[in-house]
């Protein structure tokens, strides 16, 4: 029998700790999405450079 993925993942169970630590992780990713989104737009928007702009963000995000 073949099992996708997606089935394969719905029957993992995580603990009552990790459900707490989703919105936490939820609201870092946010924060970091907008931050970097700021990066790219203070460089006019140029495209190219995404991956730099996401990790540049992240650090400055979770240095706090």
């Amino acid at each position: 029998m073949i099992v996708s993925k997606a089935q394969n993942q719905s029957k993992v169970k995580t603990s009552p700790a990790s459900k707490s630590a989703a919105p936490d992780i939820s609201a870092s990713q946010d924060r970091i999405r907008e931050r970097a989104f700021h990066l790219f737009e203070s460089r006019g928007s140029e495209p190219g450079t995404d991956i730099q702009d996401w990790l540049h963000a992240e650090r400055q995000i979770l240095k706090r």
